[in-house]
């Protein structure tokens, strides 16, 4: 069974709503630089620099947004080409503000050609533009809404393209939720209700796959699952996979004889400086770990005596890496059940799981 939820073409909002949009680095050229076409410079700007924002790699053709940085009246400006015609003359020219994650600067609406199937039409979205400590941020502020009703029941979900900050077509990092089950809206959406590809919506007990989304979002496609319950993977209420896992003290470790209490796959990720995820773990561990299992799995872990730690590149627990790690760098960490079931995973930088943990334990 398909449902087309045809809607979202007419339901791309502005902003992030409940979900948390971020930003991305860009680095601009000299005007002097070789570019892939030529644009209309303003004047009377100093230092101007530019940038083109690749809106569709799918396509062999530019199409791009063009950005210019440079100063003016002794202030760092930026330009946007918002309507697309290589001529930034006739564009705003604004201050590029100190990023406040709390209160972000003003969202810019800007229009770009994009594939829609075999055609390229026209699109528009929202980019938000700042400095931060001294490095040029980027973020494309935009969400997808779908409305549609099933068995006579009305429910809406919402699509981003998570953690891919600048990316203006869907299908690479793109996670949906609920955002409204049977007419009655959510306040907030935590990491494991986030569903990507292959994952299922409940929908007052009727489950659908998250199948496929179009290039520019026009539409998503859910396919009705009716072995949801049955299914072993990582997503919230699926049977958990089995393991057997060796750890970096030489010890055997089995899902079978974990169900005892809860047990909590923590990954943390040690490389590129990052401490963070790795001191939640001992945090996590310090408060936790007598009422629950926990393992933390990362690469080239220092041996500690607090907790118990799994070498994620250690060839023995291939399997339990393709499973619950997926990735060299991961800070997703799952939760299950003494039933063997997915109860809730989470981000361990959020610190979600400082409010989950309790209520797993209760």
């Amino acid at each position: 069974m398909l449902i087309w939820l045809r809607e979202i073409k007419r339901n791309k909002i502005k902003g992030d709503s409940l979900f948390k949009l971020g930003y991305a680095a860009i680095h601009f050229k000299d005007t002097s630089d070789i570019f892939s076409y030529r644009i209309k410079y303003p004047k009377n700007i100093k230092n101007l620099k530019r940038f083109q924002l690749k809106v569709d790699f799918k396509e062999n053709e530019e199409y791009n947004v063009e950005l210019l940085l440079g100063n003016k009246n002794e202030k760092q400006i930026f330009i946007i080409d918002e309507n697309n015609n290589k001529d930034l003359t006739d564009d705003s020219i604004r201050i590029c503000e100190k990023i406040n994650w709390n209160s972000p600067p003003k969202i810019v609406k800007c229009k770009f050609l994009i594939s829609d199937n075999n055609q390229i039409v026209k699109d528009s979205s929202w980019l938000c533009i700042g400095n931060s400590k001294g490095k040029i941020l980027l973020g494309k502020k935009e969400h997808l809404v779908g409305k549609f009703r099933i068995d006579k029941e009305n429910y809406e979900v919402g699509i981003v393209e998570h953690n891919n900050p600048m990316s203006f077509t869907y299908g690479f990092k793109t996670k949906i939720a609920l955002l409204s089950n049977l007419g009655i809206k959510k306040d907030s959406i935590s990491y494991g209700e986030l569903m990507t590809f292959g994952e299922v919506l409940n929908l007052n007990n009727k489950y659908y796959r998250f199948e496929k989304i179009s290039n520019n979002g026009e539409f998503i496609t859910l396919v009705k699952d009716k072995n949801y319950k049955t299914k072993i993977g990582t997503q919230k209420g699926m049977i958990a996979p089995s393991y057997k896992v060796i750890t970096i003290s030489g010890d055997t470790i089995t899902s079978s004889k974990s169900q005892n209490k809860p047990t909590i796959i923590v990954n943390s990720c040690g490389c590129g400086g990052d401490k963070k995820s790795t001191e939640a773990f001992y945090e996590l561990e310090r408060r936790f770990g007598k009422s629950i299992n926990i393992l933390h799995v990362d690469s080239n872990i220092e041996k500690s005596n607090i907790g118990i730690h799994i070498d994620s590149e250690n060839e023995y627990n291939k399997d339990f890496y393709n499973n619950y790690r997926k990735q060299y760098c991961s800070r997703i960490c799952y939760i299950i059940g003494k039933n063997n079931r997915i109860i809730d995973k989470f981000d361990i930088i959020l610190n979600d799981w400082k409010s989950i943990i309790p209520k797993v334990i209760n």
